[in-house]
């Protein structure tokens, strides 16, 4: 058996507000959404080859044990951009599995994790 992608899905209170989030703070789109009565009601948002999905959970909050890893090139490029655009990214640290990363938190309260392979100076 190969499995070829994860998608996650996130049980959000305000689907309106998370995909601005996703579309406004990160880079996705939204590749595909299920509405009804004028409401959606489940977004697929995708940035490259990731992909998250969204739903209404009916709760306040995400799952605390959450935490999402967004690889990128850079996490000191992507914390100023995300600084830039208004949100306040936790400091850049140099994580236990080598990686320099930064956490965000998400209008629902899930944490996302930006990382990027440190620098090593010999």
């Amino acid at each position: 058996m190969m499995i070829d992608a994860l998608a996650p899905l996130l049980g959000v209170a305000d689907i309106d507000r998370s995909i601005a989030f996703y579309t406004k703070i990160l880079p996705f789109q939204v590749a595909q959404r299920t509405e009804a009565g004028g409401k959606i009601l489940w977004a697929l948002l995708q940035c490259g080859p990731v992909k998250i999905m969204l739903g209404r959970s009916g709760r306040e909050g995400g799952d605390a044990g959450v935490v999402l890893y967004l690889y990128v090139a850079s996490a000191r490029d992507c914390h100023a951009a995300l600084r830039a655009k208004g949100a306040a990214p936790d400091a850049i640290r140099l994580g236990s599995h080598g990686l320099e990363e930064f956490r965000l938190r998400d209008p629902d309260g899930y944490e996302l994790a930006i990382a990027s392979p440190a620098l090593r100076i010999a």
